[in-house]
């Protein structure tokens, strides 16, 4: 999610910066991550796994080097046909949306605004913003389209499926999730622990957590966070509560949630869980770069 190398050593600072613990949360803190399987390696992904989506049960990876995917058992390959920096990337239905930066060589401008694919990443088109905005983090519910700009942190809303945008001043968020059946709602984190918006990121409070959460996943069952250490939780009322699952080995650097499924990548890992967090083992393995 904005998933940069950079974050996950952020992640980590936040973590001994605030003498994360997650006895208060009700989980036991073992660590869940294990191998059920022979994992795939990871070495054919391009270094620098921004951002991690699930697309029913095969993975997606948005990369310095375009969109890859990696099916159960399968070795990850390339999607997109331009390998653009895949910075922020969301689905919303069968339209897919992402920012970064141009290929090496290519000729659009540094910051390629709002992309759109309708042939699930293969290519890509302009919507909006175009050399104005790069998106590190998109999220989206319906028409309603929210996004971080990475230049002022501004955080950027759409009414209309991206085409026009306003902003709501810079706002410091690490991640932000909003929720699937009611787009005014979102939770984002930061580096004081999570905060909760009621007015479509007009105006934002605290959200009181048990364990500083780096990221998050909001699927129509329940809002996935992962702490600066790697404890998975769950909240099943808005942020309101939170409960201890699973835990992954070393700081995240991106989150991915769909039905059960849960994918942390995490020290050039990917762990996947398949029973709402829970337990996890090891996916994809050998991914450079973190």
């Amino acid at each position: 999610m904005v998933l940069t190398p950079a974050r996950a050593v952020a992640a980590a600072a936040l973590a001994v910066a605030s003498g994360l613990i997650l006895t208060a949360c009700g989980g036991t803190g073992a660590t869940s991550a294990t191998v059920s399987a022979p994992a795939v390696d990871g070495a054919a992904l391009p270094a620098h796994v921004h951002n991690l989506a699930y697309n029913a049960d095969t993975l997606l990876f948005g990369t310095h080097e375009g969109l890859w995917e990696q099916a159960p058992g399968q070795v990850p390959k390339a999607v997109s046909q331009e390998a653009f920096d895949v910075m922020g990337f969301t689905q919303n239905g069968d339209r897919w949306l992402a920012s970064g930066h141009p290929a090496a060589g290519s000729t659009a401008p540094g910051s390629l605004g709002l992309l759109e694919s309708t042939d699930e990443g293969v290519t890509w088109s302009p919507v909006a913003l175009s050399g104005e905005v790069d998106f590190h983090r998109l999220v989206a519910a319906g028409d309603q389209l929210f996004g971080i700009n990475s230049a002022d942190n501004a955080l950027l809303r759409s009414d209309d499926g991206g085409r026009s945008w306003t902003s709501a001043g810079a706002v410091p968020l690490f991640d932000l999730a909003v929720a699937p059946d009611n787009p005014d709602t979102l939770l984002g984190t930061t580096a004081d622990g999570p905060v909760i918006s009621t007015d479509a990121g007009t105006t934002f409070e605290a959200a009181p957590a048990p364990a500083l959460i780096a990221f998050l996943a909001w699927t129509p069952r329940a809002l996935v966070g992962v702490a600066a250490d790697g404890q998975v939780l769950e909240s099943t009322d808005r942020g309101a509560n939170w409960q201890a699952k699973g835990r992954v080995a070393g700081p995240p650097a991106a989150v991915a949630a769909d039905g059960s499924r849960v994918a942390v990548l995490a020290g050039g890992v990917v762990y996947e869980s398949t029973d709402n967090g829970a337990t996890f083992t090891q996916r994809v393995t050998g991914i450079t770069g973190h």
